[in-house]
């Protein structure tokens, strides 16, 4: 499995120098509150991941840790096999700056057989995105922002001081890309922190840990369409937040789920 000619690979920078061996300085059109968007880092270190596994092996499952907030300088990401089995394949990247290690992730790849699975939740009841309102986010807060066209589909705004702390929106990549298994990473990590509908103005949150599951082969079968994108908080206190989200196609499939852990950096709830 390769993302070589991937419009998200040439939209952040990033380069290999060798198989599972890339470089990214990511640029400014690509952070987000202080640095770099994490769930851009996760889809980058599948990306290394992918060069070293079997062509057929599609992500499963990503786990990345942020150990340290990067600088504006290139990350380097070097990627190495803990196991390949007959039908997964274990994937540790790291990602440092000189000395120092800022992330570490490891990813799942699946040989899938391509049967019919079982979905045991239900999608959201919500508009489709034509009916849905567009939703900006402030370039100086989210620069990462215009990457995405948003719609505005369920729960609370932003900032609005409500007391539901969870949000939807209808997304997708602009200029459109199909959401497979890289945009579907980074879309895990396209929405505020759940905690921002609570608020009344910005609050530095930040991840320290990311965990993502593929429930789909996107690879052979990517979304050429919005998809559902929805976070909530479900716990906060001491200066940590716990967020869960989901998302899902227009058909009510689950594309992909995650929880994270955060920092909330200037108080906290």
């Amino acid at each position: 499995m390769t993302f070589e000619k991937h419009a998200l690979l040439e939209s952040s920078g990033a380069i290999r120098k060798s198989p599972g061996e890339w470089v990214v300085h990511v640029p400014r059109t690509w952070w987000s509150w202080s640095g770099p968007l994490g769930g851009l880092l996760n889809a980058l270190a599948a990306q290394a991941g992918a060069d070293l596994v079997d062509a057929a092996a599609v992500p499963q499952a990503t786990h990345t840790q942020f150990l340290r907030n990067p600088w504006d300088a290139p990350i380097s990401l070097i990627a190495t096999v803990e196991r390949a089995g007959r039908t997964a394949e274990f994937v540790t990247v790291r990602g440092t700056q000189g000395e120092d290690t800022i992330f570490i992730s490891t990813i799942v790849f699946a040989h899938r057989t391509g049967a019919a699975g079982q979905q045991r939740i239900t999608a959201p009841s919500v508009p489709a995105p034509e009916d849905c309102p567009e939703i900006h986010f402030p370039p100086e807060l989210v620069p990462f922002g215009q990457q995405f066209e948003l719609r505005q589909a369920c729960g609370a705004f932003p900032m609005t001081g409500s007391s539901t702390a969870e949000m939807g929106a209808w997304l997708r990549m602009r200029p459109e890309v199909a959401a497979d298994s890289l945009v579907a990473i980074v879309a895990m990590d396209a929405m505020p922190p759940g905690l921002y509908p609570t608020l009344s103005e910005p609050l530095a949150i930040v991840s320290t840990e990311l965990s993502i599951h593929l429930h789909g082969d996107l690879v052979r079968n990517p979304i050429d369409d919005f998809v559902l994108a929805v976070q909530r908080n479900i716990t906060s206190g001491d200066g940590w937040c716990v967020d869960e989200a989901s998302l899902w196609d227009r058909a009510g499939g689950l594309v992909a789920s995650s929880r994270q852990l955060r920092r909330i950096l200037d108080g906290g709830k």
